[in-house]
């Protein structure tokens, strides 16, 4: 079935072509909602809400390809992720890396190191270096549209960036030793 046909049935309201979307797509969409949350249930949380949200505005997708169309769920999950810590009353994490200076990860540590185990590293960092992670490295957001999401200054968010690099960085080397 060709998408135009789906976002036609979607629109239409039918469950069945709404469930195979959510089968077809939850993998990639939770990989999305674990970058903004701070663990898998809050992901489970956010990507359920998201799907809802998705459901109830499908009829507001302009488009008719398949990567417009995950474009578009990714931007609700990751909108979704962001939201839920916003109207949630946390307490600020601690940056402890305030003095740590940057330095750059050796190339042939990355060139050992798999896709699972960087999203691994990623999924473990505190929130808003993970959430600042994928608005920049991933979605390729700008520090100043960073800023705006995140409700932080640009300046916040690159120092944000840099913390986080440096967090991963500890976290690929001892387990990729290069001889």
């Amino acid at each position: 079935m060709n998408l135009v046909t789906v976002i036609s049935q979607l629109k239409q309201g039918n469950h069945n072509t709404f469930r195979e979307l959510v089968y077809k797509h939850t993998p990639q969409l939770m990989t999305v909602a674990r970058i903004y949350t701070r663990n898998t249930e809050d992901a489970k949380d956010v990507l359920q809400d998201a799907f809802i949200s998705i459901y109830q505005h499908i009829d507001k997708f302009k488009g008719d390809e398949e990567s417009a169309l995950l474009a578009w769920m990714k931007k609700i999950v990751m909108n979704a992720g962001i939201s839920k810590y916003k109207k949630m009353s946390y307490t600020k994490e601690a940056y402890v890396l305030d003095n740590v200076l940057e330095r750059s990860i050796e190339p042939m540590a990355l060139a050992n190191f798999d896709a699972e185990e960087l999203m691994n590293a990623i999924y473990n960092l505190p929130l808003k270096y993970k959430q600042v992670i994928g608005l920049y490295a991933i979605d390729g957001y700008s520090h100043n549209e960073i800023a705006e999401i995140l409700n932080v200054q640009p300046s916040t968010s690159r120092s944000l960036y840099s913390r986080a690099k440096v967090l991963l960085q500890k976290s690929i080397q001892p387990n990729k030793m290069v001889v």
